[in-house]
Formats: structure tokens, sequence, C-alpha cells
């Protein structure tokens, strides 16, 4: 009764905007692309909502829509917005495109950015992370991802992806479009990369259990560990041309010569504290430490150049400073250090000695198991993840002159 002496005195304008509203309130409420966030609800839920809020808005950008003036516009304006997020604005390349170009894939751009807190430290103010773009999606075609297990930062906003599933390596420019490094041989399940030189970069492969350096075209120069490795994982090239691979399986990080002969071992055997239980990714930071994420040991573990044991951090935990597998780990310039922390949902930033600064970006920001992470010089972050296997890329910014607080 309420509702029909509510339309009996509406005109007939007042009653389609009514309708629209009433509509609009409605598909905010059921549409499982647009989950409300709170704190009850799931991870997954939680990312869904993030990303569709920002690609709707994104979508609303461009297509600069007017205000409602007539019940016509505003119904055209309805047709826009139930349209799937991906419709208008989103475009996925398939494999069979030619190699030489570079093709739309799933891309999402973040003008306004999202912004973390700042946190204080040692009276300095380590710079927000504002969320630019997500790139790539679940699937076999150019540009999607099976399981990203490894990034790397090529510098001027582009990056190079390790799929592991997939069995392929690709690059992708500062837009998100894809190209696929197509190897004269078999990917057989890399694991991770390492920028070696401009032209030049090594890969692990757990199926072939070796580490192959190849040209970014794709040409294999030369491949060493045939008959060292067990599972090898992470790999790092440091300032003088070594290799330091990971082997998940034989618990071990090694040492090589530029040319990939062996040198050593990383870790005292007659010291518990610096054998590592499955070493999943490596990196060398700015003044030469060798930082082993020990995600069977759930820390994370540093070395001198000279391969020397320095310290440890992390342990077995939820709370802040602790760890479920660590995975990827990178550095910025001063030598504060970046972690992937799997299981935990998050990625976490230490200072070079060790010490728990914050949060960069968790559960609650739509982070799923992240795997990959990198930093590039111009303090861009590139973090792979997804619900089971990581599937997207998300890339956030450090420079406060991209940053606006939404």
């Amino acid at each position: 009764m309420e509702e029909h002496r509510r339309f009996s005195c509406m005109t007939e304008n007042e009653h389609d905007l009514y309708e629209i509203k009433r509509k609009m309130k409605s598909m905010t409420k059921s549409s499982s692309t647009d989950t409300i966030i709170n704190n009850e609800s799931s991870p997954t839920q939680r990312k869904s909502g993030l990303i569709s809020r920002m690609k709707k808005r994104l979508a609303m950008n461009s297509s600069s829509l007017n205000s409602v003036q007539s019940s016509s516009s505003i119904g055209s304006g309805m047709d826009n917005l139930s349209a799937s997020p991906y419709e208008n604005y989103l475009d996925l390349s398939s494999d069979s495109s030619s190699e030489e170009e570079e093709e739309d894939c799933h891309v999402t751009e973040n003008p306004d950015g999202h912004v973390n807190a700042i946190f204080t430290f040692d009276n300095d103010s380590y710079p927000r992370a504002a969320l630019m773009k997500i790139f790539g999606c679940e699937g076999k075609q150019k540009g999607c991802f099976k399981d990203a297990t490894d990034v790397q930062s090529l510098g001027r906003g582009k990056c190079i992806v390790t799929d592991m599933i997939n069995g392929r390596i690709s690059t992708f420019n500062r837009e998100g479009r894809p190209k696929i490094i197509r190897c004269s041989w078999a990917l057989r399940e890399p694991w991770s990369s390492a920028i070696i030189s401009e032209n030049k970069i090594a890969v692990t492969s757990r199926k072939d259990k070796n580490v192959s350096v190849i040209s970014m075209h794709g040409d294999i120069l030369f491949s060493f560990g045939g008959n060292f490795f067990q599972c090898p994982s992470g790999v790092a090239v440091d300032k003088i041309g070594r290799f330091i691979v990971t082997d998940a399986l034989s618990n071990d990080v090694s040492v090589f010569s530029p040319e990939g002969k062996w040198l050593f071992n990383l870790g005292d055997p007659l010291s518990p504290i610096q054998q590592f239980q499955s070493p999943r990714y490596v990196h060398i930071s700015i003044n030469g430490d060798i930082i082993v994420s020990d995600s069977g040991n759930h820390c994370v573990k540093v070395f001198n150049e000279h391969g020397n044991f320095k310290f440890a951090f992390g342990q077995f935990g939820r709370q802040e400073g602790a760890f479920k597998s660590p995975h990827g780990v990178t550095s910025d310039g001063e030598g504060n250090i970046i972690v992937a922390d799997h299981y935990n949902d998050r990625v976490a930033l230490f200072s070079k000695r060790g010490e728990f600064l914050r949060n960069i970006v968790s559960a609650e920001d739509g982070l799923l198991h992240p795997q990959g992470v990198a930093l590039s010089g111009d303090m861009h972050l590139f973090v792979t993840h997804g619900k089971m296997k990581a599937t997207e890329v998300i890339v956030y910014s450090f420079n406060d002159n991209h940053l606006e607080i939404v």
C-alpha cells in the first residue's frame, strides 16, 4: 500500500528515475562481479569487489557518460552498466596471432591508485604503494597465465613473466601488451628467470633440471647443471656474472661461474640456522647481498657476496613479520627487502637488517597467494598472484608523482 501511494504521486519521468535507481541498487547487491567488501568477505570476494569497482570506474571514465536528462538516456546508461566489465575495453588475443605483434590482453589501469598507509621508520617515511594496473588472466592464450611463477622488471614499465604450466616466457610492455619469447627448444616447466644483460636472460627449468641462458629472441646460448640439480627453482645473477640457483628438492643454494661451473654452496652444513628447507627464490641486493626465501623454514636468509652468512629473519605464523612459505624476494635502492608471503596472502617490507616495517599489500586489498615479485628502478612493484595458481600480474607504484588518494 505504501509503495502504491508513492507511485500514484509520481510523474512519469519521476517514476522512470525511481525504477532506474531501484534496478541499480538491486544490481549492486546481487552482481557477482561487484561483491561488497567488508570484514566478513572472503579474500576472493574482496578481490572481486576491488577489481570490479576499478574496472567499472575506468569504463565509465573512458565512455564519458553525461548526466541523465531523460528516461531514454537513462535506459541507455543502464545497458552500459549491466554489461560485462570486460566487453568494452579489454581484449584477449589468441596464440594464432603474429609473433612480432604486441597483442591486447587483460589490462586494467588505475589512474587514482589504491593507497596504503605510510609507515615511518628511522625518522623517514617509506613511499606509499598505489595500485597502477592489473593484467593477465587464467588461460592458455597469449597474455594469459596458468602459473605465473616469476616476474622480472625490464625497466620503463616493461616486465618479463615466467609461466611454468604454459611452458613459456612472455614480455609485457608498459600497457601490459604481451610478446612471447618463442624458443627453438621446448620450454619445459620454466620456474624463474634473471636478467643477465639487455639481450640475455637465465631461466630455470624444473622439468629439464637445468639452467639455460637464452637471448631475448629465443635462441639458446648454453645450459648448465643438467646432472647437478634435482629441482632448480630460483635464479639470480650478481654484478660479476655469477649465477645463484636455489634447488627446492635438494635443499641447496649453489653459486656458479658465468660459464656455468659450480663454485660453492651457501650455508655451513654444521650450522642449523644456515641450512635450507625448500629454498625457492633468490635475489641480489644493491650492495651484493644474496637474499634467499627459505620456504620450508618460513624465513628469509641473507648472505654477503662472498657467501658468508649474515642473518635470517622471520618465523612461521600469521603475525606481522612472520611467514607462511615465503616465495619471491626483491629489494630497493636502499637495500630494504620485499617478500611475497605466499600463504599469508601479503607482500611485506623489511629493512636491510631484516626488521619488519609494514605490509605493502595484503588479502584485504584482494591479494591471493603472491609468488613472484620485482621492483623496477622507478619504484614500480610487480607481483604475480592468484587463487590456486598465479594468473595475474599486479603493478604498484611507490612514486609519489603517480599517487592520488582515492
